[in-house]
């Protein structure tokens, strides 16, 4: 009955998922659990978990927007400069994910299709933005804290923090790059505040519910965007991994190691990508580099064995692929020797190729094989292959197990909470009930030994009367005895 009436009084809070039954009873279960987190919150004994209630409260937040509104979310992650823009650019056939992000400009960017060109720009609320400020000073942010100063964002923060989210729509793909630049260049006050941009291109070829997302680095400098990419790991659907193909260095191991701690339930659906193999020195030292790569990816907090890890360690090169969709007709010596320059092709089949363009023999054919090759180098047609046939063949359903799963780790984490509670208030209780019995016990021994010193005291009191008494008798006869004494001197008669 008090369940009920509980679900009753807050039937307001309770959202409806009309498009499954069964994620709607999921729905309102998570959400009458939010509210009585949210109401333990608030009591003094739950104070120093609040961390904890933070971050459920966030992340049951995302869940249930992700449910209303369900995308297929492919969340590309990697370390600063590892490539993933370039990667981003080459998949959706437009150069909008910025190339220059440095640690202090990485902004949430979503690329979706839509059937017009448009931007939706989100901001930070005054509370995320006091957390971001707060890891900045503490973390000793010197890059963001400076930047910000130099260009005066205080300026617009007031305006900024707290906006309501700007749509607009473009007719052209160059108009909307521009104001995309206005919200997250460096050199732009405003990109401070921007919490999340979502981009919709009218030619992008996906599927309308699906949504690339390019996230802030895991390993952010500021540790509160860092969680931003933690949670939408936690909640995409398929992680591509973006790591330089060269090195193997501690952040792109932290990386890996991050997003698989997150996908626990799916790592068949994280690829990743080796970028940059143009910079290599040969095919063979790719070879190399990935079997160190495969050495970490078989073992058991990765994918568990080595077959798996092969067919989803992946080497790319995104620059070569944009380089190969530049090449057209006009292609002369100058485009020659910086293909040569990019090591996309050798110094022998740059001369060959050199000698037939000054003899006008060099072919649109030969340049077609060119491109083509180029482009089977970079390996990003097999990127969009694994996309369309691996991560979203029956993406429908694909994407109804995952709410399934990311509901079962949310209840498993507030059994946890309240489990670990219990344990600890039954704790308190066999304390407390400790501590009644041994108090009842002191207070036993200390009744024992009043009644002891009352009869020791009673037999003192005995003692002295007795004494007294007797000291009383013994005075009196004294007494007495002097008096009779003096009675008998007065009959002597002494002649004088």
């Amino acid at each position: 009955m008090e369940l009920e009436k509980f679900i009753k009084d807050n039937s307001d809070k309770l959202v409806q998922i009309h498009w499954n039954d069964i994620l709607n009873d999921y729905a309102k279960n998570i959400v009458l659990s939010q509210i009585v987190l949210n109401n333990l919150s608030k009591e003094e004994f739950f104070k120093e978990e609040s961390n904890f209630f933070e971050s459920i409260n966030r992340r049951i937040n995302d869940y249930i927007e992700n449910i209303k509104n369900p995308n297929y979310q492919i969340a590309i992650v990697g370390a600063i400069k590892a490539g993933k823009s370039t990667l981003i650019n080459a998949l959706i056939g437009h150069e909008l994910a910025s190339t220059n992000v440095t640690p202090e400009t990485a902004t949430l960017t979503k690329f979706k299709y839509s059937e017009k060109n448009c931007l939706k720009i989100k901001f930070y609320t005054k509370n995320d933005w006091d957390k971001i400020w707060y890891d900045a000073t503490e973390k000793k942010a010197t890059t963001f804290i400076e930047g910000y100063k130099q260009l005066n964002a205080d300026e617009v923060k007031n305006l900024l923090l707290n906006k309501k989210d700007v749509y607009q729509e473009f007719d052209s793909i160059e108009e909307m790059k521009k104001e995309i630049s206005r919200w997250t260049s460096s050199r732009s006050k405003e990109h401070y505040f921007v919490k999340e941009l979502e981009i919709g291109i009218d030619d992008l070829k996906l599927p309308t519910q699906i949504c690339l997302v390019d996230t802030p680095g895991l390993n952010d400098v500021i540790d509160y965007r860092s969680k931003i990419t933690r949670d939408y790991i936690s909640n995409a659907n398929a992680v591509i991994v973006c790591v330089n193909a060269k090195t193997l260095r501690n952040e792109e191991f932290l990386t890996i190691t991050k997003v698989f701690s997150k996908a626990r339930y799916k790592k068949d659906k994280v690829y990743i990508l080796g970028t940059q193999i143009d910079i290599m020195n040969s095919a063979e030292d790719w070879q190399e580099q990935r079997a160190l790569w495969l050495d970490i990816l078989k073992k058991e907090e990765c994918y568990g064995n080595a077959s798996t890890a092969i067919n989803h360690l992946l080497g790319i090169s995104s620059f070569a692929y944009s380089e190969a969709s530049r090449l057209n007709s006009i292609f002369n010596r100058e485009t020659v020797l910086k293909l040569t320059h990019e090591k996309l092709i050798n110094f022998d089949e740059a001369g060959k190729i050199i000698d037939l363009i000054s003899e006008n023999k060099y072919t649109e054919e030969m340049l077609a094989e060119l491109k083509k090759r180029i482009i089977n180098f970079s390996q990003i047609e097999k990127v969009n292959k694994i996309i369309q046939k691996e991560l979203l063949q029956d993406f429908n359903n694909s994407m109804i197990t995952d709410f399934v799963e990311q509901y079962k780790i949310l209840v498993e984490e507030i059994n946890n909470f309240r489990n670990n509670y219990k344990n600890i208030l039954t704790e308190k209780k066999d304390d407390l009930e400790r501590t009644s019995e041994e108090l009842n016990k002191k207070v036993e021994e200390e009744r024992r030994k009043i009644e002891e010193l009352e009869k020791i005291n009673a037999s003192l009191e005995q003692k002295i009367k007795e004494t007294t008494d007797s000291f009383n008798l013994d005075f009196g006869k004294l007494e007495n005895n002097f008096k009779e004494l003096e009675k008998g001197i007065k009959k002597i008669k002494i002649d004088k």
